[in-house]
């Protein structure tokens, strides 16, 4: 009989589901057309979706008749309250990453502001509902009929009786008390007031989205100003509870607990660091060399609208066709995407997948620029890869890979969506952005791991602030004036405290993505023909899946020597192309 139940594992998903406004990627592999139905060509457009507080006692009460079934009923009854069990869990998770989109596209929006707190108070004990289960079922005399017919190989042996839950009270507690420090976070990001230097107090998002360049640095400090402290205080605590945890849970500490538990990582925080002292050595004085032509001075932000960024990314996914022509179109057509201008939608970009229905959903919030394009095919590369696999989530780093070669690509196939001169600027503004991400997310990757290993007692936020000071400097993006902005510029990474020691994954994916690139370059549909190898996801790590394709390992002694090369290379280009 076919396998009717994808393998979750409860605690991967307790965890999971605490980054916010992140991804949910990873929470479910894809949803098995027995259970749930083929439901994705029948799926109703987003807003026709319905949001329904989940009924957490009904949850709860299957689960009790499970057990009961376990001890005395048939083997139907027992795969009856498995299938509810798990439709419960489904109908948790499109609730609760419905409330969380519709919260992000308007932050003052009550209910579902509530009803987003509220799904984050409850998945821990809903997660512990789904744990219960399982170890109900290993410990029955049916668990090897049930491992056969109904879940995974291996877990008879995994929820064997004597075994002993990761979700005790404690960690539940703890996991409690994040989600409830990470609603404190949001509720200082949804309305943020400000007060402008004549006194008048006027709100932040609207008064960012009027300014213009000169007054940007000027709002955005009294924004820090004000909440610098609050901030501090909510991250502290973070800190102090995700080392609990990781304690809790028998890890050496919380750095290794994210990169091996949540993140699944196929290589170590010992060679994420080796791999930053590489950048700090070879890239920040290219770097720094580079950013003395001001080089961002010949660069003009055109405006583009939301027609502006459909148009060029549709252009580009039609043109490059197969399935992601197919993927655009069903985003599209489901309305399962928010790029609207707007001062009141959440700071960030995302995309999340609504499982019930099997359809991803893209989330960026723009500033009204040509830049927004590339943002959009970062998100849109995301998108491909959850409607690909049906959200099938081995690991970020290879999620990474296909949002950022998504964004190399489409340079290759907007056609005549773009001007030439618009490209040239796109183009300009990749190869920067690039940059400049690999020197300021190592810094912020260094940044994490000397806060999480410092003694939480002597963490302040005078230390944060000297600290996010001093990593710009080293880093070479201080530009020895503005000392306070960088200082308490670490209040708007919202991976600091959404998802922890996700931000390695930036320049470690994208030197893959940059080779993808590299192929396309050498030769028109090459690297496209990559991407799209690699799209199926036949490997579970980061490391196996890139060299199965051809490509090297980041980890190879001289990648970012190499790297540095290619940027070089590339921007003189395009110095000499300008």
């Amino acid at each position: 009989m076919k396998k009717r139940i994808i393998k979750i594992f409860a605690c991967a998903l307790a965890l999971s589901m605490l980054c916010g406004c992140g991804d949910w990627e990873g929470a479910v592999e894809k949803l098995d057309s027995v259970l749930v139905g083929n439901v994705r060509d029948s799926a109703p457009s987003f807003w026709e979706i319905e949001y329904v507080r989940p009924d957490i006692e009904a949850f709860q009460a299957d689960v009790e008749s499970l057990k009961q079934a376990l001890e005395g009923g048939s083997f139907s009854e027992v795969q009856d309250y498995i299938d509810k069990c798990y439709q419960h869990y489904y109908n948790f998770d499109t609730m609760y990453t419905v409330s969380n989109i519709r919260s992000c596209i308007n932050m003052s929006d009550k209910f579902y502001g509530e009803e987003y707190a509220w799904c984050s108070n409850w998945y821990p004990t809903v997660s512990q509902l789904m744990d219960e289960m399982f170890y109900a079922c290993g410990a029955s005399a049916m668990a090897g009929r049930i491992e056969e017919e109904i879940l995974w190989e291996g877990f008879a042996q995994e929820y064997a009786p004597g075994g002993s839950s990761a979700l005790s009270s404690e960690v539940v507690a703890l996991m409690e008390k994040e989600s409830q420090l990470l609603n404190e976070y949001r509720t200082i990001t949804a309305l943020p007031g400000i007060e402008l230097k004549d006194g008048t107090e006027v709100d932040y998002d609207s008064a960012m989205s009027e300014t213009q360049d000169e007054k940007y640095r000027e709002l955005t400090l009294s924004y820090y100003e004000k909440y610098n402290q609050d901030f501090a205080d909510i991250y502290i605590e973070l800190v102090k509870t995700r080392n609990q945890l990781a304690q809790a849970l028998g890890f050496q500490d919380y750095e290794h607990m994210q990169y091996y538990f949540y993140f699944e990582r196929d290589y170590s925080p010992e060679d994420a660091a080796a791999y930053i002292a590489d950048i700090r050595e070879y890239m920040v004085p290219f770097y720094v060399e580079y950013m003395e032509t001001r080089p961002y001075e010949n660069i003009v932000y055109e405006s583009a609208d939301e027609r502006k960024l459909i148009s060029a990314v549709k252009s580009a996914a039609h043109n490059m066709g197969s399935t992601v022509e197919e993927a655009f179109d069903f985003m599209i057509d489901g309305d399962f995407y928010d790029i609207s201008l707007s001062a009141g939608k959440a700071p960030m970009s995302f995309q999340t997948y609504i499982s019930s229905y099997e359809a991803p959903y893209l989330f960026i919030n723009p500033v009204g620029d040509i830049e927004d394009i590339l943002v959009f095919s970062h998100e849109f590369g995301h998108f491909l890869d959850a409607y690909v696999n049906y959200n099938a989530y081995e690991t970020v780093d290879v999620a990474e890979i296909f949002s950022q070669a998504m964004e190399y690509l489409m340079l290759f196939y907007y056609g005549d969506a773009l001007s030439e001169q618009e490209f040239e600027t796109l183009a300009d503004i990749k190869i920067l952005d690039t940059l400049e991400m690999y020197v300021q997310q190592a810094s912020f990757a260094e940044f994490e791991s000397i806060v999480y290993s410092t003694d939480p007692e002597l963490l302040s936020a005078d230390f944060l602030n000297a600290l996010s000071l001093q990593l710009a400097i080293d880093y070479g993006y201080y530009d020895g004036e503005n000392e306070e902005y960088f200082a308490m510029s670490w209040c708007d990474i919202v991976h600091f405290f959404e998802m922890p020691f996700y931000v390695i994954t930036y320049p470690i994916s994208n030197d893959a993505a940059m080779q993808i690139f590299e192929q396309e370059i050498t030769k028109a549909g090459k690297g496209l023909q990559t991407y799209l190898e690699m799209l199926p996801r036949d490997y579970e790590s980061f490391v196996e899946t890139i060299t199965a394709a051809g490509l090297q390992s980041p980890f190879s002694t001289g990648r970012i020597e190499q790297v540095v090369r290619d940027m070089d290379l590339i921007l003189d280009y395009s110095d000499k192309a300008a």
